[in-house]
């Protein structure tokens, strides 16, 4: 029987024949140059980041790995873009765990509600990476065919509505909710909304034409994709877990890499973590300040709401166990690894 590792590499055949005996990688006489494809449109606000840690990269390499990016689905679109790195359409791509909960269902751990570990944003990020190195590299990523290069998260996801103000969770009742996945699924399902599953470059066409009421985002997402111009309510203290993603390379190219190449895309993939989580804190700083100027009321939900929220989220963490325990998925030492690793960059 074939399994999914086994039929990556036949997948990629085609284009390893004539590098049998060597390493491709060994033979280049020249910069090595690496497809990079995502989803992400070129206004979002992690294309500074993207760029960042493309160059940090391509110096720390001295040149001898470049880059050709390929932003807003141009290579693939958002629900190929795993298929895409597997299959070496792109040689490395952005992987949102939520868009492939069932081919990669322990990954997203990350998007669950937590509510007892205050993490910020570099707590998040520090965890999500250690365990796409660790547990979830060990359980998931070989087998797919991957190897995580970076982790990314946003900050905690709030409410965004066209018309609707949320001041109580009666307010969400029968109100069309986008989500990104399995998880976002469950929680809107909790507080009585109902869930719609679409990409982010659909959203601004699903609220303009009543297909969504509002959005699980964060603040810097809600300026990427221009729903600004559509939201009028936003919640900003709710904690609906968060998104998170990997950069993910092709397996079977990163076991090509020389040790020394491997060692600088992992240090640069911790030493980002910062830089990334400074970049959303002020972009979230200076878009909820723009979006109170342009008319949207951002605001504080009041605190037996957000006491009542925590009490029916808190239940979906054993129900994601219980769900992959009985499809033989150790999701329970997953849960765990991930509760110990936000812990501990928590209190760091």
């Amino acid at each position: 029987m074939i399994n999914r590792r086994s039929f990556v590499k036949l997948a990629a055949a085609g284009a390893a024949a004539g590098s049998f005996g060597m390493p491709w990688i060994a033979r280049a006489a020249k910069p090595i140059t690496l497809k990079l494809a995502d989803s992400l449109p070129t206004t979002h606000y992690s294309m500074p980041i993207i760029k960042h840690w493309i160059k940090q990269i391509e110096d720390g390499t001295e040149g001898r790995i470049r880059f050709e990016h390929y932003p807003a689905e141009q290579l693939a679109s958002a629900r190929d873009l795993l298929d895409a790195v597997q299959t070496r359409i792109a040689d490395v791509a952005y992987i949102p765990a939520q868009y492939f909960s069932e081919k990669l269902p322990m990954a997203t751990v990350g998007s669950l509600p937590i509510p007892e570990i205050k993490a910020d944003i570099y707590a998040l990020e520090a965890a999500y990476y250690e365990i796409g190195l660790g547990i979830l590299d060990e359980v998931e990523f070989k087998d797919a065919g991957i190897r995580a290069l970076r982790a990314s998260s946003t900050e905690a996801y709030n409410l965004h509505m066209v018309s609707r103000k949320i001041v109580t969770l009666d307010d969400l009742s029968g109100q069309k909710i986008r989500v990104g996945g399995n998880v976002q699924q469950q929680a809107i399902t909790a507080l009585g909304g109902i869930p719609v599953t679409v990409t982010p470059p659909e959203i601004y066409n699903a609220m303009q034409n009543g297909t969504l009421d509002g959005t699980v985002f964060h603040i810097p997402s809600i300026h990427s994709y221009k729903l600004n111009d559509l939201v009028r309510y936003s919640t900003d203290n709710l904690n609906l877990g968060v998104f998170n993603s990997y950069y993910a390379m092709n397996r079977d190219l990163w076991d090509d890499l020389p040790p020394d190449i491997q060692a600088v895309f992992d240090k640069v993939g911790r030493d980002l973590i910062r830089f990334e989580g400074d970049t959303i804190s002020r972009q979230s700083d200076i878009w909820r300040t723009e979006f109170r100027k342009q008319g949207i009321e951002v605001y504080d939900l009041a605190p037996e709401v957000i006491d009542e929220t925590t009490r029916r989220l808190t239940p979906i963490r054993q129900k994601w166990v219980e769900l992959y325990e009985t499809r033989n998925l150790p999701a329970r030492r997953v849960v765990d690894a991930w509760v110990a690793a936000l812990k501990k960059h928590a209190r760091a």
